[in-house]
């Protein structure tokens, strides 16, 4: 086990104080007061929730360049 205290990326609170839950999209902690809500599902941020239906901008320019 680790010993790395879980901790949520917003307001700092450890696990022992609200209950933590994993972004799908980039695995960072967040608890339920920090969250990002968007069709349906809880994020961590505005950018995750983004990036989890649209993709990440930066790997589309990467694709752009290696075809020219």
């Amino acid at each position: 086990m680790s010993s790395v205290e879980r901790r949520c990326i917003g307001c700092q609170q450890n696990e022992e104080a609200v209950r933590l839950e994993h972004c799908v999209a980039c695995g960072r902690d967040f608890c339920a007061d920090c969250a990002y809500r968007a069709a349906g599902r809880r994020y961590c941020s505005a950018q995750c929730a983004r990036n989890f239906f649209y993709g990440d901008d930066d790997d589309d320019d990467e694709n752009d360049a290696a075809a020219d």
